[in-house]
């Protein structure tokens, strides 16, 4: 996901706009809060986009990890030979397309700003094309305008919205920015439920296993490696000052921070790790057949990858984070899950290692 680096007002509920657009939008907002996932989400956000507000084509990219907008495929039969015929004319699947923010001049101010951005010329968004062939197939569409409308709710950036007008419209650019918080609004709602599904094992905020899922894997791998006495050890990870990092800049950027800690560390894991949420500002991994050598390996394997971590490509620009890393490896003839962990917190306090 995006996040603005200037907090704004909650927006609360995503409104309805003037009386005069609201028939048109009512039936195809309905479709898009009542998806079932991010196909038919696209699917309805393209219709609201043609009978709501009158585009001839409406494309929702939605943020990554690497910083990137996303192109997103719609789930209809109907909507998928839309996008045929803009292919063939265009000669690529613009859903298939990744935008950088940095690169487009309206994606920018639109991401920036909270509003929609308008241009005349469709390369200015899909700036990877051609100029010339995208600027032929914009004229054979009958585009003459393109909105870049935010998709955003409560100061939550998660893409862009893109509408191609046609010629002589008379469209308002404030009603595609009422759509944009709705489509917003149910992508949230589905990102909730998703994760409500998963919550037994998932932690909420990082994505990756939780810790009562962790301290379970823990036992087991405890009780496996002490029946064979073969070596194993924990890595704990923790964010430093991460109270303050929130209180300085909010909740949502710091958890998103987390988030992308999460990542890092996935990157860096051997096959046979296991890596889970600990606390509320950390992380550990189950180390499989890791003596002390092994062990210390893995932490500077870890923090090695830790230092490389760049928080302006997850748009977190500015935010500069510091890790603690300790390890502990169990005792011959066997450990508590509670116990190993002991161990390598008690490094932590100890300020073993820091890593910038």
């Amino acid at each position: 996901m995006l996040r603005k680096d200037e907090q704004k007002e909650q927006t609360g509920s995503p409104g309805l706009p003037e009386a005069a657009g609201v028939s048109p939008l009512l039936e195809p907002l309905l479709a898009i809060h009542s998806a079932s996932d991010i196909g038919w989400l696209t699917d309805a956000a393209m219709t609201a986009a043609e009978r709501g507000v009158g585009a001839l084509y409406g494309f929702l990219y939605l943020g990554t990890e690497s910083g990137e907008l996303r192109g997103e495929e719609p789930a209809s039969p109907q909507r998928i030979g839309s996008i045929a015929r803009v292919t063939q004319t265009l000669g690529v699947d613009p859903t298939r397309l990744a935008i950088d923010p940095e690169a487009s001049g309206p994606v920018a101010a639109a991401l920036r700003d909270g509003k929609g951005s308008s241009t005349t010329s469709l390369d200015a968004v899909l700036v990877e094309l051609p100029d010339k062939q995208v600027e032929k197939a914009q004229r054979k569409m009958g585009v003459s305008d393109v909105w870049i409308v935010p998709v955003e709710a409560n100061n939550e950036t998660m893409g862009v919205f893109v509408l191609l007008l046609p010629d002589n419209h008379t469209a308002a650019i404030g009603t595609a920015e009422v759509l944009g918080r709705h489509i917003a609004v149910a992508l949230a709602n589905l990102r909730e439920g998703d994760a409500a599904r998963k919550r037994g094992e998932l932690d909420a905020v990082r994505w990756i296993h939780d810790e009562r899922k962790f301290v379970e894997e823990l036992g087991i791998e405890i009780q496996r490696s002490a029946r064979h006495q073969r070596p194993l050890s924990v890595l704990i990870v923790r964010v430093d000052g991460y109270v303050e990092i929130r209180r300085r800049h909010g909740r949502f950027l710091a958890e998103r921070a987390l988030r992308r800690v999460a990542a890092t560390m996935e990157d860096a894991m051997r096959a046979t790790d296991f890596l889970g949420a600990y606390g509320e500002d950390g992380f550990a991994a189950i180390l499989v057949e890791a003596d002390e050598t092994a062990a210390a390996n893995a932490k500077k394997r870890y923090s090695d990858t830790l230092q490389k971590l760049d928080l302006s490509r997850a748009n977190l620009p500015g935010l500069e984070l510091t890790f603690s890393c300790a390890v502990a490896t169990m005792k011959q003839g066997g450990s508590a899950a509670e116990e190993l962990l002991a161990a390598a917190e008690e490094q932590l306090d100890l300020g073993e290692e820091q890593v910038a």
